[in-house]
């Protein structure tokens, strides 16, 4: 076995031990990230049996055991946001375009693998890559709502928050498979054994690494999801939508809970004494932005009254913006210019030309 296989085995072992010790106890999101570092040892095992034999069988499971990893990627990004929700079979659907090409391959084209530029050969690729393509879409689709989940319910996003680093282990998964599948169909005398070494230890190492590292990291993040049932016994009339406007209008001008960097939905509801979900649909409906954009848009007028306040002359533009509720500088420049179109450097610049 290759010295950096070795290596990524001993490393994902010791990640999914260390994660059931440390994250008792286990949440949906923890098993499932301990499920991918166990998938990750047997199929980069078969990987390295498959170089060692020379038998594509091997290879081939390798690759199912692959895709099935980046489904439960996609599951690993909802269930950190869905905390109550239990995996169970009905979320086993997705993995079954998998279970069908799997069942088809092995009764009608059981020598592929070995006749590379066949037919049957092209019709096996051009199905994995389809199937990788679907899966990876559906880890897009899952991180799209978990970014939606966050607007709706935090006014920031610190680091342990975010999960954009799944997105890395997922394009690795692809890259590995382009670069032995369609370079295998694509680029003749290529060395296969080469390639497969380079993309087995390489993306496997630093998949299982960032796996290890940021998954004992990673939070989960409570968020309100509120059922249908909820949402129809609920719905704002338009006098009730508009009494909930001016109410929040007014607690934002007089209390400025804005001003607090660790602001959520749940603290705000609490404070303004009204129920989470006709807080968000008046932020939804009335205003006609989630719960972050609003947060944002009063921390930066914030921001922009304090500028103008010739009593924080001897204060940097951060200092206001920490004091405004922002809790990084990359999200207050980018906040700045999504709200005023400027740069707070531009924005400085247009205050000194006119005074």
């Amino acid at each position: 076995m290759h010295f950096l296989t070795t290596i990524g085995i001993t490393l994902a072992v010791i990640g999914a031990i260390l994660m059931f010790i440390l994250k008792q106890p286990l949440k949906t999101s923890d098993k499932l990230l301990i499920a991918i570092l166990v998938t990750f040892v047997v199929k980069f095992s078969f990987d390295e049996v498959s170089l060692i034999t020379g038998s594509p069988l091997f290879s081939a499971i390798a690759a199912a055991f692959g895709i099935s990893t980046i489904i439960t990627c996609g599951w690993y990004i909802k269930y950190i946001t869905d905390t109550k929700t239990g995996f169970g079979v009905k979320q086993l659907y997705i993995y079954s375009p998998l279970v069908v090409f799997i069942a088809v391959l092995l009764a009608f084209f059981p020598s592929w693998v070995s006749q590379t530029g066949s037919t049957g050969y092209d019709i096996g690729l051009v199905s994995i890559t389809g199937l990788i393509l679907y899966y990876f879409w559906f880890c897009i689709d899952m991180l799209r709502k978990h970014q939606q989940l966050i607007r709706e319910n935090y006014s920031g996003a610190p680091g342990s928050i975010t999960v954009n680093w799944m997105i890395i282990i997922i394009a690795l998964q692809v890259a590995e498979f382009l670069l032995k599948a369609v370079l295998a169909r694509f680029i003749t005398n290529y060395d296969n054994t080469n390639i497969s070494i380079v993309t087995n230890e390489y993306c496997f190492i630093i998949m299982t690494f960032l796996l290890v590292v940021l998954g004992i990291w990673q939070k989960g993040i409570p968020v309100f999801i509120p059922s249908s049932e909820d949402i129809s016994q609920s719905a704002l009339q338009a006098g009730d939508l508009k009494r909930y406007q001016l109410k929040i209008e007014k607690y934002m001008a007089e209390q400025k809970p804005y001003l607090d960097p660790e602001l959520t939905i749940e603290k705000l509801s609490e404070q303004m004494r009204i129920k989470k979900l006709l807080l968000s649909q008046t932020l939804n409906k009335g205003f006609n932005k989630n719960f972050f954009t609003f947060i944002k848009e009063y921390r930066i007028n914030h921001v922009e009254a304090e500028l103008k306040n010739k009593s924080n002359e001897e204060r940097t533009i951060m200092d206001i913006a920490y004091m405004s509720g922002f809790n990084s500088k990359t999200g207050f420049n980018r906040a700045f210019k999504e709200v005023t179109g400027k740069t707070p450097t531009e924005y400085l610049e247009c205050q000194v030309e006119s005074l």
